[in-house]
């Protein structure tokens, strides 16, 4: 099975596993209503000294409250438990109750299941009692005042000496990842995770053929090179033996591990990854000022990449271009399009490293448009900047020819050309002499082809005809 984590911000996405299988574990420490009941102070509880953490037991005790796990860290020194118990004399009671008691302490036999019938330690006539260097596991300690045949109380607490925990990332003597370990759709991040105790089991003291598990968890975080993400996993201890990272970055990057248990051992580690990932980025396209989409669309396109051996640009109007190591591919690259497309273009750019792994780039769309003319009816060449040029509006013309008549038929001006970017239009004088043509309406005929027509093609008369008025 696998299980894919996903981050908001970067690119990382891991999955996590052991010996073929992939999962996260996440335990509840409340199991049922009884378990999450808040604990009640008893007539006297075991309590224990430098200890490093604590939990309640999932069950509840006659008492109804539950019992201690007290923990203590076995590194970086190791320590041993301790337990001391100062009864609670009942309310109830005269102030000439007697304060002192007998305690016999017991030790829980796992493989009995159960707590021994003989005390490993009694203490008569005591006001309090403390035990030292104990072991692992489930002690018991009853409490019987003087003078009284029966116990009156009995308390339960449990020791878990928490081994801690080796985290050692697996590298070459360079402090890098193991190049088998890294592959065009992932890299691997192997580690040695081992302890003694992956957990503790202790018993149920009402039900004692019920076995429970307290999980000591790690929490691992992962932090690449200077990115401020952190990705933080919460597993079992000794579940986890490899993280796999499948968007690796097409950069060297420094991979920061830190992991911590429930109780604070820590462990840190980090391994440089070596990238072998293509990657182009910051495709930037350039475009004519004037009409940036009218056919032709000469574009100019840069970038950023990084870890190619081999670019393929593929233009999208069926025209491409293949750069190498050989043929090293400019900074700038220029491609026209010449037809229009009501769709328009889509460049991709595929991208190859020396590993042969392979990166395309998200689709660029380019804008070539429809040819479409559009004149106006009245200019006013006055030199006063605004309309002064009778100009038609075109979109993507290949061919343009343009005469202007008076109403009596005689022609004042004409132009013919391709490149109508260049083509400031009509000024209002007669065939581009100093004579000032007068006011009035002047008739045109444009004859043209679009660039979605055959290149072979004469531009043909349409319907493009018509009155221009000139005011000055």
């Amino acid at each position: 099975m696998n299980m894919l984590l996903t981050t908001s911000a970067k690119r990382m996405k891991y999955t996590f596993g052991i010996a073929g299988a992939k999962y996260v574990f996440f335990r509840c420490f409340c199991v049922g209503m009884l378990a999450c009941l808040p604990f009640i102070q008893a007539m006297g509880q075991l309590t224990a000294r430098n200890y490093d953490g604590k939990e309640r037991t999932l069950y509840i005790n006659a008492y109804g409250n539950r019992d201690t796990i007290f923990v203590f860290n076995q590194t970086p020194q190791p320590k041993t438990g301790n337990l001391s118990l100062r009864p609670a004399s009942p309310e109830s009671e005269s102030e000439s109750e007697p304060d002192l008691y007998t305690f016999k302490w017991y030790k829980f036999d796992y493989s009995a299941k159960n707590f021994e019938e003989q005390p490993f330690y009694t203490e008569d006539d005591a006001e309090t009692t403390s035990q030292y260097e104990l072991e692992q596991g489930g002690y018991k300690v009853t409490v019987t005042p003087q003078g009284e045949a029966a116990p009156r109380d009995s308390f339960v607490a449990w020791l878990y000496m928490n081994p801690g925990f080796d985290f050692t990332l697996f590298k070459d003597d360079k402090g890098e990842v193991m190049w088998y370990y890294t592959t065009c759709g992932y890299t691997d991040f192997v580690f040695d995770s081992k302890t003694a105790h992956s957990s503790f089991t202790y018993y149920n003291i009402s039900n004692l053929t019920q076995v429970l598990t307290f999980d000591n968890r790690i929490t691992f975080t992962i932090k690449a090179g200077n990115d401020s993400e952190v990705v933080t996993l919460l597993l079992t201890l000794g579940d986890m033996q490899y993280l796999r990272d499948y968007d690796p970055p097409y950069e060297d990057t420094q991979y920061y591990f830190r992991a911590y248990d429930t109780f604070g051992i820590e462990k840190r580690d980090d391994v440089m990854y070596r990238t072998i990932i293509p990657f182009i980025t910051d495709i930037t396209t350039k475009l004519p000022e004037t009409d940036p989409s009218s056919a032709p669309v000469p574009a100019k396109f840069t970038y950023k990449s990084y870890n190619v051996a081999e670019y393929v640009w593929r233009f999208g109007d069926g025209d491409s271009a293949v750069y190498n190591l050989e043929t090293l591919c400019p900074d700038t690259i220029m491609h026209t399009y010449y037809t229009p497309k009501t769709q328009g273009y889509n460049l991709t750019v595929k991208v190859t490293s020396l590993y042969r792994c392979v990166y395309t780039s998200e689709p660029i769309n380019i804008k070539v448009d429809m040819p479409s003319l559009d004149v106006p009816n009245v200019f006013t060449p006055n030199n006063d900047g605004m309309n002064d040029y009778f100009k038609p509006n075109t979109v993507s013309l290949r061919r343009f020819e343009i005469t202007i008549y008076t109403r009596a038929g005689k022609r004042v001006y004409y132009h013919k050309g391709d490149d109508l970017r260049d083509w400031e239009g009509w000024d209002g004088r007669i065939e581009n002499s100093g004579k000032e043509a007068a006011e009035g309406v002047y008739i045109y005929v444009i004859k043209a082809a679009g660039w979605d027509e055959p290149p072979t093609r004469n531009p043909q008369a349409g319907p493009y005809s018509g009155t221009i008025h000139l005011y000055r």
